[in-house]
């Protein structure tokens, strides 16, 4: 099934049937061994933070019922707590992918085998990592499956006095009224963190059209797409900043020269990709709060009524799986 809500689907009974299946496939992944442990660890953060953006979008009645804060802090501390490998893997991807780009644009005479010592180092670095959870990481991944399991127990609860577009609004007002308060700091600050902030509440705004978007394709994939784009290139810049301050403070990676060689590089590869964030910013635009809710509150209308009077809705998944399915 879809990450989306149905036509004519009760929200109540999709938020639940999205939020299972985004569980299961974790659980899935966790629990085959063909899968190489840090791999299940990506997957497994990718599925918490795709529940967590459906979370936000019933906070107003998860809220009410006193549910949203304490669901929302049990994922965020469950995929938490792998980030310290997310990190060292990006680090090295991060190296790998700007020095290919160097040895293609880059001028004649370009020799990337001076910064060697600085991709040992992460080399070592994640090494290191693994070597020290080990056997460890397993058993924690087998602690997040426990805790997933647990968490899934909780879903039947999930209490919805609102249905509808109504059950909807708080979150989606919240969600992008963030957002737009986080480009607001980012044009006052621009710092690392700021710029990081903007880019996660994109990212929670544009999986909520992906959750609304089979009400109407047409009008919300441009902008999905154009959302995607602009937190890909975010992040992209989050990533450049971490590897540069990471690799210009620590001596273990290679000599003061190189490694400020290689932060000038990371800069200046930081300022065109920023540059080119804001004029992704600038071309998907960002309406205000009241015309954006409006916007979708009207796709919602048309959208539910073409589908309730085409024919009845279809039968709901949830209590089918409830019980712990197959994966998918």
């Amino acid at each position: 099934m879809p990450y989306a809500i149905l036509p004519a689907e009760p929200v109540s009974d999709a938020i639940q049937r999205i939020a299972l299946e985004q569980l299961d496939r974790a659980l899935a992944t966790i629990e085959d061994d063909a899968v190489p442990r840090p791999e299940a660890v990506y997957a497994m953060r990718k599925r918490c933070k795709k529940v967590r953006a459906v979370l936000r979008l019933v906070r107003g009645p998860l809220e009410e019922a006193g549910l949203y804060r304490p669901a929302n802090a049990e994922l965020r501390d469950i995929a938490a707590a792998f980030s310290g490998l997310r990190d060292a893997d990006v680090t090295l991807a991060v190296y790998d992918r700007e020095m290919a780009a160097l040895a293609l644009t880059a001028r004649r005479g370009f020799d990337g085998r001076r910064f060697g010592p600085i991709r040992a180092g992460m080399t070592r670095l994640r090494l290191a990592m693994l070597a020290a959870d080990g056997e460890d990481l397993a058993g924690r991944l087998d602690e997040a499956h426990w805790l997933l399991l647990k968490f899934r127990l909780g879903i039947a609860d999930w209490s919805f006095r609102a249905e509808g577009f109504e059950a909807l609004e708080p979150g989606l007002r919240n969600t992008y009224g963030r957002a737009l308060a986080a480009a607001e700091e980012v044009g006052r600050s621009g710092t690392v963190f700021a710029l990081h902030e903007w880019r996660k509440r994109i990212k929670y705004h544009r999986n909520h059209l992906r959750i609304l978007r089979k009400l109407a394709p047409q009008t919300l994939d441009m902008r999905i797409v154009a959302l995607w784009r602009l937190s890909d290139l975010l992040g992209l810049d989050h990533d450049l900043a971490v590897v540069r301050a990471r690799i210009g403070s620590d001596p273990a990676f290679a000599r003061v020269r190189t490694r400020r060689r290689f932060a000038a590089m990371l800069g200046r590869r930081r300022a065109a990709v920023q540059a080119e964030a804001m004029a992704a910013a600038e071309e998907t635009g960002f309406p205000s709060e009241d015309e954006t809710i409006g916007h979708l509150a009207g796709l919602w209308n048309i959208g539910m009524n073409r589908y309730v009077t085409a024919g009845p809705a279809p039968a709901s998944p949830v209590r089918a799986a409830a019980g712990r399915p197959a994966s998918g």
